[in-house]
């Protein structure tokens, strides 16, 4: 199935899997971002997903340096920092921002009536606000929660070679 033109709302666990090379699920969220957007598919984050891409990734750069070479000091700490922004900058370039205000909260708050994760709420109120025909996780608990059409990276794959 083509994608082009297809809106796309990728959460921030794929993203960060897309820019670590030791996660598990990094190689089908790379395969999937590298897919979607050479066939021309509106690639989507929530715009809260910056600072968490940012700070996840940081956090991943760290503790990637402490287990290569024991510890991370002020330089390493620095390299971590700007490798987490430029993967950021990154996703900004590859996507676009859903815009959030207060009515996104309000939905979000709704929406605890199905699902529990406030913060899984904000991406289920972006994805209604940006009118997505998918959203991609890696959060199976979102997925079973989603009152929008959600897959893995893997199971876009899948339906994107069909």
């Amino acid at each position: 199935m083509n994608m082009s033109g297809k809106r796309i709302l990728i959460d921030t666990c794929v993203w960060v899997d897309n820019y670590c090379a030791n996660h598990v699920a990094g190689a089908d969220a790379r395969q999937f971002i590298q897919a979607a957007f050479s066939q021309d598919a509106v690639l989507l984050y929530a715009v809260h997903a910056t600072k968490d891409v940012l700070y996840v990734l940081e956090s991943e750069f760290k503790r990637a340096a402490r287990r290569e070479f024991g510890s991370v000091d002020a330089r390493a700490a620095q390299a971590a920092k700007k490798a987490a922004y430029g993967c950021m900058c990154n996703m900004c370039d590859l996507g676009e921002a859903v815009g959030a205000d207060v009515s996104d909260v309000w939905l979000a708050n709704k929406y605890l009536r199905i699902h529990q994760d406030f913060e899984d709420n904000l991406v289920l109120a972006a994805c209604r606000r940006a009118k997505v025909d998918y959203l991609v996780t890696n959060d199976r608990d979102l997925i079973s929660h989603a009152d929008v059409v959600a897959k893995t990276p893997r199971q876009m794959l899948d339906i994107m070679s069909l």
